[in-house]
């Protein structure tokens, strides 16, 4: 119903106001109204304005001259202007245990989770920088990176993980000793130097790094033994006997 005013007239007593009992009639309307929408029973006025309820069913009551006030909470801030109230999410986040999305990137774009592919990739930063992930020690002092081939090697491949029991990767520089491994003739790679005795000289160069247990020597084709017929060191290999001339000297470095 829309507001019903009383007639007063254009001047006191000049006949042309609503009457007394028109009068008294609209106030009723008026107070019904009221009553009917401010009251359980529409003859009694509440002093609640308003009831909120929480995503747990909680609820709170505003009354008349109360205020509404909204808080951020953890990692939320709430802000009034004007008629408008904002919640944002915080820039840092904290306390945070579960987040549900399908595909997750960070703001730089170097991290993305994708659930499709059930792949997390560490990108890298588009020019010079690859993908990288660093496991710590327990002190976070220091740790060790885990990183790709660079981009001008084109490599895209997969490396499965070992079977088995516990294992330690085989380093490219440390000095390391397999176990457990069968190693085909055809997958090593020996580097072979050829030269020719005569009866004088010991000493023939080898690669740095060699020793006596991984180069094999044969004279005319007869294998030479090791520590016994010739030592190494450094780039040296020396015969305890001179080869004599034109003996054909082989050796191969594995």
């Amino acid at each position: 119903m829309a507001k019903q005013t009383i007639n007063v007239g254009s001047s006191a007593d000049d006949g042309t106001g609503s009457t007394i009992r028109a009068g008294g009639q609209i106030v009723n309307d008026n107070f019904s109204e009221l009553y009917n929408t401010f009251s359980s029973d529409g003859s009694n006025l509440s002093s609640t304005v308003l009831t909120i309820v929480d995503e747990s069913s909680t609820e709170s009551t505003i009354s008349y001259g109360e205020r509404l006030s909204i808080t951020g909470g953890a990692n939320l801030t709430s802000t009034v202007s004007g008629d408008s109230i904002n919640v944002t999410l915080n820039t840092t986040i904290t306390g945070l245990t579960s987040v549900q999305t399908e595909t997750l990137t960070n703001a730089s774009g170097n991290l993305l989770v994708d659930s499709a592919t059930n792949i997390t990739e560490f990108r890298g930063d588009g020019s010079s920088v690859e993908g990288q992930i660093k496991l710590n020690c327990h002190a976070n002092s220091h740790g060790q990176t885990i990183k790709p081939q660079p981009h001008s090697a084109s490599i895209t491949n997969t490396m499965l993980l070992p079977q088995g029991g516990n294992s330690t990767l085989v380093s490219e520089i440390a000095t390391q000793t397999l176990t457990n491994k069968t190693i085909g003739i055809g997958q090593l790679t020996c580097n072979t130097r050829a030269y020719t005795g005569d009866g004088s000289t010991v000493a023939y160069t080898v690669t740095s790094g060699a020793t006596v247990d991984n180069v094999l020597v044969f004279l005319n084709g007869v294998f030479q033994r090791p520590t016994t017929d010739y030592s190494v060191s450094g780039t040296t290999l020396t015969f305890g006997t001179a080869p004599v001339s034109a003996d054909n000297i082989l050796i191969k470095e594995l």
